[in-house]
């Protein structure tokens, strides 16, 4: 009966760290759900230990219907994670309940159980220790990282055209330039660290007086006259939110043109992040120099530039906790100097939470889904992508368009895709696409 009592501690202890852990901000609604019920079943499962510590004529049948809870809720979490192992866990009480089955006498006197309570409770808060330890990481990077011709270092931000409100109510500026007659709309988010006056004003400008095609340059929250706390949000969820609060701001605002939707370098990274939610309303998208995520094979392997000083420990804390523990840690620490911080009002830091948003975390697979066209362009002297790979990994869209520009580095390619993009809106908005 001890060892089953052990057992179901241990049990006990998996099921409630783990539920607590999908029950982070940044978890899909169906893993909370599940995390729920883990907890619910763990706390039974500790109920169950202090009730076996006397004998109990109905022993058997009570373990069975706890460990059919745990079953159910592993079980379900089984069928949202897809993950094997979560199965093992179902061992523990399983076990318990053949101790209990073939041994119903009372207990005898054991520290068994509270000596595994105390080591639990010890390592459980190691870990947290652990994870609470805020990074070595410097205000900013220690060398600039992008060409210095081409810095985002432009002249002081203008007053945004106005402001929508995101779920959360906080204020997220926009600069929109709309011509006479417009044939198409196009909302934009700016790269890491910068902002819509930050080198991004004038391509909009020239796509929506050259082309006839209503720009929307959004700043995300947390970035230049956009509200909310530098570098940092709520949740990833919260961003993918405030995506689709500007494409349905400007769907409202131009009912009847396609909507296209892309951005630069991480700014593309949210965008694929927030395709399921944006998708129906969404014609088309638009990517420059495009972040396809850590898992693309898309960043230049040397020579490439030093661009961010990251703390990896914190990063891992976030995603593995679902937002539980260092969301709000600053843990990406960008290439910007203070006098282009200064001057252009960047962001020199992102927490976890902000960085992993503009990760694609699986864009092979969100690129595949995509049944629209996808116009992705890359300058041929890109310091952090390699223009030959991007493109090559773009083609996993169905109906993908791609170009390298001659001549053209990072961020240079946010003024040099004008001719392209312009044209390419144009031709899809008048071929219906």
């Amino acid at each position: 009966m001890t060892l089953a009592r052990v057992l179901l501690t241990l049990s006990g202890f998996l099921s409630v760290a783990n539920g607590l852990i999908q029950l982070g901000p940044d978890a899909r609604p169906a893993v909370r759900a599940t995390g729920a019920a883990l907890v619910v079943a763990g706390l039974l499962t500790w109920a169950l230990v202090g009730w076996l510590r006397r004998a109990r004529p109905a022993a058997v049948p009570v373990t069975a219907a706890v460990t059919g809870a745990v079953a159910a809720a592993r079980l379900a979490q089984f069928a949202v994670l897809h993950a094997p192992t979560i199965l093992l866990a179902i061992v523990l009480p399983a076990v318990a309940l053949w101790r209990i089955a073939r041994s119903p006498s009372a207990p005898r006197p054991s520290k068994a159980v509270p000596i595994t309570a105390a080591v639990l409770a010890a390592l459980t808060g190691a870990a947290l220790a652990l994870a609470l330890v805020p990074p070595d990481l410097p205000a900013s990077a220690s060398a600039p990282a992008l060409s210095s011709d081409q810095s985002p270092a432009t002249p002081p931000e203008p007053d945004p055209t106005g402001f929508v409100t995101a779920t959360d109510g906080t204020r997220l500026a926009y600069f929109a330039v709309v011509p006479p007659a417009p044939v198409a709309t196009l909302v934009f988010y700016h790269g890491s660290g910068a902002n819509a006056g930050a080198g991004y004003l004038d391509f909009g400008r020239q796509v929506a007086e050259r082309y006839h095609v209503a720009t929307y340059l959004f700043d995300m929250r947390g970035h230049g006259k956009s509200g909310g706390r530098r570098g940092d949000a709520p949740s990833r969820r919260q961003l993918f939110a405030d995506t689709r609060t500007a494409v349905d701001f400007v769907k409202h605002a131009h009912p009847r043109l396609p909507e296209y939707v892309g951005g630069h370098s991480a700014g593309a990274g949210l965008v694929l992040n927030s395709e399921s939610r944006i998708d129906p309303e969404v014609a088309g998208y638009v990517y420059l120099a495009p972040d396809f995520g850590l898992h693309s094979g898309t960043e230049r392997e040397s020579g490439g530039a030093d661009f961010a000083t990251i703390s990896h420990r914190a990063l891992i804390a976030d995603v593995v906790t679902n937002g539980l523990l260092d969301a709000h840690t600053y843990a990406v620490s960008f290439a910007y100097s203070p006098a282009e911080i200064q001057r252009a009002n960047l962001v020199s830091r992102y927490t976890t939470t902000m960085a992993i948003a503009q990760n694609a975390a699986d864009s092979a697979a969100i690129l595949t889904g995509t049944h629209k066209p996808v116009g992705v362009w890359v300058g041929a002297d890109d310091e952090v992508f390699d223009a030959a790979k991007v493109v090559a990994f773009a083609r996993h869209a169905p109906m993908a368009t791609t170009q390298i520009l001659a001549g053209t580095d990072h961020l240079g390619v946010i003024d040099h895709s004008v001719t392209a993009v312009g044209t390419w809106l144009d031709q899809q908005a008048k071929s219906g696409g």
